[in-house]
């Protein structure tokens, strides 16, 4: 009896109360947000049809999973992991037994502006953490198929800002000294850009033989709609398809026409996600989540807020092999709707916004079928929507990765990515950026292009270092930029 309460009722009661607290906690995370703002400027498994509500652990294979880790990661893990790290940190703790799980990771990263773009010669750096504490009831023989989840992220951004308008603006962006709508670099997000927030803590069961999976509470929408990058795993752990790239451009985590629309890195939001598992190789998903990021709202600092604005996305995927290599693909669809009243950028009011997307990833080849994952694999996306609260109305993009393509350096990747952007034609679009224009229309660019390069370097288990060169030959953000050649410089520590 004392160890069934130690394993089982302590941890729920934990949690209970965390649940219980959750606003006064994120009351006091979102001042310490605002004044560091004020201080700056801003298993389930997709191989055998069930992780689809649950990504796998970035460098770490799954819970309860004979297949081995993925060697390859994400260019930014707090985008597409549900679970984030390989746990080390809570091994050496002695933290990881009974169902417990500590881990995370640390990423940190240097941007300059080669030429080019609204800064060119500047630099600016970035530092994000995530610590994840979970606690898996099934494991610890509590409950059948449930588990809690918490993350913490620390967020900031250092170095300076373009100058536009005879002011420097936007301290800390690497995104706005390259001029970029698009995004080269997904670590950069709204402002403020020195963040503590609580950023996921949620309830997740597996019901019905593991034909369904709910997850309810405050977590990332993007880790299970429109993620592109998540691994395939298959039944053979040399099938596996690691992290579909390591690129960092944004459209990567977050497909640009639901951006600011969707609930997503840094900005978690409340919410619920089903997920329908019919058979092996089909998916069906619907979430609903707190919709106040379309009004403006922080709400990764902040409780629920179920005030009238509400995100919707429904989701229909497949996966499959091919060709006597077993060659393993995957393909979704989905749609998205917003309701409320929403401000354009000229201050008219929309009533709701919806929009549609896909993607998919596909292995061309492999070097050694069935002994190593090394070989070449590729991606490609599509977002279209015709509201006018989001900066892009269509997206096109796609890339390759080659895992292994050096002798002797398997648990190395390198990749290209590019993408093709249609930005809204609303005259006052790009005064959203920034201050100091007058009282004429100030549009965006028509469209935008970026194309990245990367190579991801494992230096050690756990500890990834990966240059990446961008080319932006038409910056959207003011008209008329010059073409931007940003390089990044980003390390990458999983514990």
């Amino acid at each position: 009896m004392g160890s069934f309460v130690q394993r089982c009722v302590g941890p729920v009661l934990l949690c209970t109360l965390v649940v219980f607290h959750i606003n006064s906690v994120e009351r006091v995370v979102a001042q310490s947000s605002d004044q560091a703002a004020q201080n700056g400027d801003i298993n389930l498994q997709p191989g055998n049809g069930a992780n689809f509500v649950g990504a796998p652990v970035t460098g770490a294979p799954a819970s309860g999973s004979s297949a081995t880790a993925l060697t390859s990661i994400s260019g930014n893990p707090a985008a597409v992991n549900i679970i984030t790290g390989n746990g080390n940190l809570g091994k050496i703790l002695g933290v990881n037994r009974n169902g417990w799980r500590l881990g995370g990771a640390t990423i940190n990263d240097a941007n300059g502006i080669l030429s080019g773009g609204l800064g060119p010669g500047l630099w600016a750096g970035q530092n994000l953490t995530l610590a994840d504490v979970s606690f898996d009831a099934d494991e610890a023989g509590c409950a059948d198929g449930a588990m809690f989840g918490s993350e913490f992220l620390f967020y900031n951004g250092y170095g300076a800002g373009p100058t536009v308008n005879g002011v420097e603006q936007s301290q800390g962006s690497p995104n706005a000294l390259a001029g970029t709508v698009l995004g080269f670099n997904s670590l950069d997000s709204k402002p403020p850009v020195n963040r503590v927030e609580l950023y996921q803590l949620w309830y997740r069961q597996v019901l019905f033989d593991e034909k369904m999976v709910v997850r309810v509470g405050k977590s990332v929408p993007t880790y299970d709609f429109g993620n592109v990058t998540r691994p395939v795993r298959m039944a053979e752990a040399t099938s596996n398809i690691p992290a579909s790239s390591g690129a960092i451009m944004t459209p990567l985590y977050v497909n640009p026409t639901m951006l600011g629309v969707i609930p997503g890195y840094y900005n978690s939001a409340t919410g619920i996600v089903i997920s329908l598992l019919p058979t092996e190789n089909v998916y069906l998903q619907y979430g609903f989540y707190d919709g106040n990021g379309a009004t403006g709202s922080n709400t990764g600092d902040k409780g629920p807020q179920f005030t009238g604005h509400y995100f919707h996305i429904g989701e229909v995927g497949t996966h499959w092999i091919i060709g006597q290599d077993k060659k393993p693909g995957k393909f979704g669809i989905g749609y998205w709707g917003q309701t409320g009243p929403l401000v354009t950028f000229s201050n008219t009011i929309e009533n709701g916004a919806q929009g549609v997307y896909l993607f998919g990833s596909q292995r061309l080849y492999w070097e050694e079928p069935g002994v190593s994952h090394n070989g070449l694999g590729a991606f490609y996306q599509f977002g279209s929507t015709n509201n006018d609260i989001t900066f892009t109305q269509r997206y096109v993009g796609g890339g390759v990765t080659y895992y292994g393509l050096l002798p002797g350096r398997d648990n190395d990747s390198a990749g290209f990515a590019m993408g093709w952007g249609r930005m809204t034609n609303d005259p006052n679009a790009g005064k959203a950026y920034f201050t100091g224009y007058g009282p004429g229309p100030q549009p965006l660019g028509d469209h935008e292009w970026i194309y990245t390069w990367y190579y991801q370097i494992q230096v050690r288990d756990g500890l990834f270092l990966q240059p990446n060169l961008t080319y932006i030959p038409d910056p959207a953000r003011v008209p008329g930029t010059p073409a931007a050649f940003p390089l990044t410089i980003q390390a990458v520590m999983l514990f």
